[in-house]
């Protein structure tokens, strides 16, 4: 994705579901989101909508290419 893409769709996705982390559910500045792959791309995943989130950096890098969520949260969250 270029970034006029991820810009796209990260405003997309504070709409739709506003500015939190997907795992941790805590409201944070969007500029602190990051955006994550549900189903990583590593295993087949898409940049599409529907298998994207926001989460803050640690839960999201946290996670790595799991399927699952993070163990636990985050200090952030």
């Amino acid at each position: 994705m270029t970034p006029k893409q991820k810009r796209s769709k990260k405003d997309k996705l504070v709409l739709e579901y506003g500015s939190q982390c997907f795992w941790g559910e805590r409201s944070l500045p969007s500029e602190k989101l990051t955006l994550d792959h549900l189903k990583p791309k590593s295993k087949g995943g898409s940049n599409s909508l529907e298998n994207l989130r926001l989460a803050c950096f640690n839960c999201n890098n946290s996670r790595g290419n799991s399927l699952y969520p993070p163990r636990k949260t985050c200090k952030l969250c």
